[in-house]
């Protein structure tokens, strides 16, 4: 009997150290900065191999490095501004042919990305007559932060993105874009006390709060790797730890339900990475102005890959209605 229990604590003793091992790695892995996430816009004076789409890389990264190298070869003007807790956020300006539009996209990357792989979201708009300003979320690409909160404090980064396009051009109509990550980022501004040119936010693919997309990652990426959800909650009490707040803070159905600005959501119903009913279940909380696009057996952030006149057309639909009113 005494060498069962020995057995069992043993046992026990290993399960503790998977679960507890394999969920700080996962901590590390999606939210902290390292060299498995180096900045990943196209240089032209510099090789990046680790940009450059692989067999298995995902479809969204092979629909997205042609626009990062498009991007990251215009004439951007570089822009900077400072986070209330002194991270310098790093941007790319690039204004209308002519330069007389009237209108300005925010354009936010999701998680692990970067300004130049949302390439094909600033050219939508710059072929369509907008400025773009292509932002890199703290902990990415250009901009400081070794930390990534998975929304939590990118949201009031990027309220400070808005208010520094509005004291620029006062004269212009602010649409704020996000993707993924950057959806979640941006759904959590709405319910702020923004900049009165902001008039929509389009949120494509973005989650209602990161541990529940973690944990559909994890099922879909590890589909091997046994006591997922004990994996998540230590990934979860990390966070916890190391940040100083609960990951249910990334919670964007809060902000949405009280949503004082429209809000264009898309999601693809084949999307492995977050789940497409947590757009349905955010579209059903907003109380105002809203539209919601679901693109059946389309993958995650892939959209506009899928069908790029109809997804461009329905996003300039929506912001001309928005204009209008």
């Amino acid at each position: 009997m005494k060498g069962f229990y020995k057995g069992l604590l043993a046992a026990s003793g290993l399960f503790a150290a998977y679960v507890v091992g394999t969920g700080v790695t996962v901590y590390v892995n999606a939210m902290k900065r390292s060299s498995k996430h180096p900045d990943r816009n196209y240089d032209p004076d510099e090789e990046k191999d680790y940009i450059v789409p692989g067999e298995s890389s995902s479809a969204y990264r092979h629909g997205a490095y042609n626009y990062n190298i498009w991007w990251n070869t215009r004439d951007t003007e570089k822009v900077e501004i400072m986070t209330f807790d002194g991270l310098r956020l790093r941007g790319g300006y690039l204004p209308a042919e002519g330069g007389n539009a009237d209108r300005i996209a925010l354009v936010v990357h999701g998680h692990l990305c970067c300004a130049g792989e949302e390439g094909f979201i600033s050219k939508m708009f710059h072929d369509n007559g907008y400025d773009v300003l292509a932002i890199d979320q703290r902990g990415h690409g250009k901009s400081d932060g070794d930390t990534i909160t998975m929304g939590r404090l990118e949201a009031s980064d990027a309220v400070e993105w808005m208010r520094y396009i509005a004291d620029r051009f006062p004269e212009k109509k602010i649409i704020v874009y996000g993707a993924s990550m950057g959806g979640n980022t941006v759904l959590r501004t709405t319910d702020r006390a923004l900049p009165k040119q902001v008039v929509c936010v389009i949120d494509d693919c973005g989650y209602c709060r990161a541990d529940e997309a973690i944990m559909m990652a994890l099922k879909h990426d590890f589909p091997g790797l046994i006591f997922k959800g004990a994996v998540n909650g230590v990934c979860s009490l990390t966070y916890r730890i190391l940040q100083g707040e609960r990951i249910r803070k990334t919670d964007a159905c809060g902000p949405v339900s009280r949503a004082k600005v429209p809000v264009l959501f898309i999601h693809g119903t084949d999307d492995s990475i977050v789940d497409c009913n947590d757009s349905r279940k955010l579209y059903s909380l907003h109380p105002g102005k809203k539209k919601l696009i679901i693109n059946d057996d389309v993958k995650h952030n892939c959209s506009f890959f899928a069908d790029r006149e109809k997804y461009t057309e329905e996003v300039m639909d929506f912001i001309d209605s928005c204009c209008a009113e």
